[in-house]
């Protein structure tokens, strides 16, 4: 039986645009997936579109806020389409959390994923984040609370060299620009102790992914750079075979994990004039 995974962005996407995004998460997860595995894209019909000059909005909690809800609006709607899982293509994890309350669809996002593999790969990890106002401690604030600060090293949470505004619209046009930074960057990291370097936001990830940073050479040794879409959306292959082979439920349904019912779903949601 085939695995169909959906990708979950989380801005709306121009339809010229749409082809291009498609082939962004193909270049970032096919070579990793069996070949029957099917993917798909959807993004919410509203907010603003990404624009690099923006960017920084993200990090603004009210902004972050609304995201979160066109997030969760998208994948009430992609939990009816009957895939097998839905990834969210953002590494702050927008409308996980609550999704995981209602889509009868497991939802994971990257942070989890991307990490906890890295514990896998190596004794120490250290993280590249976008240069962005509070995202070094954002993303710290998230190893934090997954019980993985000992694995990462001593200020192994470290910003781009060049501001994430004028990074990611360079990159567009020039990957390497940025993978070259994120690469000296990262050597540092394994100077000062890291095992496996993570790339810590879905944007740098994407630019990463397909120019096909995935390795780092250092001192003789090949070290892994972890990819967050690549990683999340193997994870989410993985556990669906491990549901059908063996009924590992995702995620697991004890306490603070019980879905809410149809009935209870459409009922939150006509309190807030929802359609179901």
């Amino acid at each position: 039986m085939a695995t169909s995974i959906c990708v979950i962005n989380i801005s709306p996407v121009p339809d010229a645009y749409l082809a291009h995004m498609k082939g962004v998460v193909e270049a970032c997860c096919r070579r990793v997936l069996h070949a029957e595995t099917q993917l798909a894209f959807r993004a919410p019909e509203r907010g603003p579109e990404v624009v690099p000059s923006r960017l920084e909005d993200f990090r603004n909690p009210y902004f972050a806020h609304l995201v979160a809800g066109e997030v969760i609006e998208t994948i009430v709607r992609a939990d009816r389409e009957g895939f097998d899982a839905l990834v969210v293509n953002c590494f702050d994890d927008p409308g996980v959390k609550e999704a995981r309350s209602f889509s009868a669809t497991p939802v994971l996002g990257l942070s989890e994923p991307t990490f906890h593999h890295a514990c896998q790969l190596g004794a120490k990890f250290g993280a590249l984040v976008p240069d962005m106002p509070g995202q070094v401690a954002f993303v710290q604030k998230q190893i934090d609370d997954m019980g993985l600060s000992s694995r990462c090293i001593v200020n192994g949470v470290r910003a781009e060299r060049k501001r994430f505004t004028a990074s990611f619209a360079e990159a567009l046009q020039n990957p390497q620009a940025m993978v070259g930074r994120l690469a000296d960057q990262g050597r540092e990291l394994i100077d000062d102790g890291a095992d496996v370097i993570v790339i810590a936001c879905g944007g740098l990830g994407q630019i990463c992914g397909v120019a096909g940073f995935h390795t780092l050479e250092h001192q003789g040794a090949t070290v892994p750079v972890i990819n967050p879409l690549t990683t999340a959306v193997k994870t989410a292959e993985m556990m669906v075979a491990m549901r059908r082979g063996i009924g590992t439920p995702i995620p697991s349904q004890a306490h603070a994990g019980r879905r809410l019912s149809p009935e209870e779903l459409a009922r939150f949601r006509e309190s807030f004039s929802r359609e179901r």
